[in-house]
C-alpha cells in the first residue's frame, strides 16, 4: 500500500503526461510569428501582351562548385513553379538541346552572351522571351538555404522584363517558418510536409521558386488566352515586346560581337 502523502503525486502524474502530449501535438499550430517574404524582385506592372511564350533554360551553377546532375534536379522545380504561376505557354530547353544551338549546356544570365544567341533560342522554340536561372550558393543539409537569380529577358534585343535576386536561408527562423506554412498549405498526399521541407533540397527550392514565381507580373485581366505548359518544341513564332510595355527597358543582357551563336 503506497503511504498517503505520495497518493496525490501519482495521481497527477497521468494528468502531466497527457498535458504534456497535448502540447506537443499542438506545437505545429502554434508556428506563429513573421513569415518572409522575396525582397528583391523587379518588373512591370502587368505582364506584357506580347509575351506568350517562354524558353526556359536549365539551371546554370553561378557557384561553379555543384555536380552538374545536382544542379539538373532543380529544372523541375523551377518549371513546376513557373507553371503554378500561369502567366504563358513554357517551352522546357533542356541541356543537349542548349548545347546543340549553342555550344553550352547552360547559360549564365549575366556574362557576355555570344552575338544572335538569344534569336537563336526563340528561332528554335517559338518563344518571345526567356528565362534564366542562376543558381549562386545551395546548401543541400539542413538547415537549407538557396540563393539564387531569375531573369526574364526579351528574345529580340535582350532587354529585361523581370528580374529577381534571392536568398533563402533556413537558418533564418523568418524564412524557415515561412516554408513551413507553404509547406503545410501546398501538402496533399502522406508524410510530413514540414519535415519534408526543412530536409529535402527539391521540397526547399518548391518553395523558394514558388515564393519568387507568385511574384511575376499579373497577366490583363482581358487575356483572351489561357496559359500553358509546353513541353515539345515547336516552329518559330514572329513577335517582339510592344513599346512601353518593358519596365527595366536599360538593362539589357551584354553581348559579344564576335564568336556567333551556330
Amino acid at each position: 500500500m503506497k503511504p498517503a502523502r505520495l497518493r496525490p503525486l501519482v495521481r497527477a502524474i497521468p494528468l502531466l503526461a497527457l498535458l504534456g502530449l497535448a502540447g506537443c501535438a499542438s506545437a505545429p499550430l502554434t508556428d506563429s510569428g513573421p513569415v518572409r517574404a522575396p525582397q528583391n524582385v523587379r518588373g512591370p506592372a502587368v505582364w506584357p501582351s506580347t509575351v506568350a511564350r517562354i524558353a526556359v533554360l536549365p539551371a546554370h551553377d553561378a557557384s561553379g562548385r555543384l555536380p552538374a546532375e545536382f544542379i539538373a534536379t532543380y529544372d523541375a522545380s523551377w518549371s513546376r513553379a513557373l507553371a503554378s504561376a500561369q502567366r504563358a505557354e513554357l517551352v522546357a530547353v533542356n541541356r543537349s538541346a542548349l548545347a546543340s544551338w549553342t555550344g553550352r549546356e547552360t547559360l549564365d544570365s549575366t556574362t557576355a552572351l555570344p552575338s544572335g544567341l538569344l534569336r537563336r533560342v526563340a528561332a528554335e522554340t517559338g518563344a518571345q522571351a526567356i528565362m534564366f536561372l542562376d543558381l549562386v550558393e545551395v546548401s543541400p543539409y539542413p538547415p537549407l538555404s538557396l540563393v539564387f537569380r531569375a531573369r526574364l529577358a526579351t528574345a529580340e534585343d535582350g532587354d529585361t522584363l523581370w528580374m529577381a535576386d534571392e536568398i533563402f536561408d533556413g537558418r533564418d527562423a523568418a524564412t524557415a517558418r515561412a516554408a513551413r506554412k507553404d509547406a503545410r498549405t501546398q501538402h496533399s498526399g502522406a508524410g510530413d510536409p514540414v519535415a519534408a521541407v526543412e530536409q529535402s533540397p527539391s521540397r526547399f527550392a518548391d518553395h523558394a521558386f514558388r515564393s519568387v514565381t507568385a511574384l511575376l507580373p499579373p497577366r490583363r485581366p482581358d487575356a483572351s488566352t489561357s496559359p500553358a505548359s509546353a513541353t515539345s518544341l515547336s516552329p518559330a513564332a514572329e513577335s517582339g515586346p510592344a513599346e512601353g510595355e518593358n519596365a527595366l527597358p536599360a538593362k539589357k543582357f551584354p553581348v559579344r560581337a564576335d564568336n556567333q551563336a551556330r
